[in-house]
């Protein structure tokens, strides 16, 4: 599936965890798309197409973001602002189908908001 449809699915999947998504966005999504995204984000959710870094990293700064999840090339700008990231690569080890893969994702986000390193960095302005 190309398009929103992966973006579309990791919002619903932090929902159904509890939480918000702040920023949401997609480099290959159409205008039908982007509307299917923003009927399922939260009230006040940014989205993004195919956001440069310099954007990215003022948008992340801007909402407060706990958690990042991205591509591999995300994962420095995340580290960078001092927000836990969870890699959600195609080349991924751990499936995230069904309700084993709900249970991976809901592992990764909780390890990677929640890891000890956070209490030692200091997130930039």
């Amino acid at each position: 599936m190309g398009g929103a449809f992966k973006a579309i699915s990791l919002v619903k999947a932090l929902r159904m965890l509890g939480m918000g998504t702040v920023l949401a966005g997609t480099q290959t999504g159409n205008p039908d798309d982007y509307e299917r995204l923003r009927q399922v984000c939260d009230p006040g959710t940014i989205l993004v197409d195919d956001s440069n870094p310099l954007e990215m990293a003022k948008f992340l700064r801007q909402t407060g973001a706990d958690v990042f999840i991205g591509g591999v090339k995300e994962r420095p700008l995340a580290y960078k602002l001092g927000i836990g990231f969870c890699d959600h690569n195609h080349e991924r080890k751990e499936p995230l189908a069904g309700f084993h893969g709900m249970v991976h994702f809901a592992r990764e986000v909780r390890a990677s908001v929640m890891s000890p390193v956070w209490k030692l960095a200091r997130r930039p302005l």
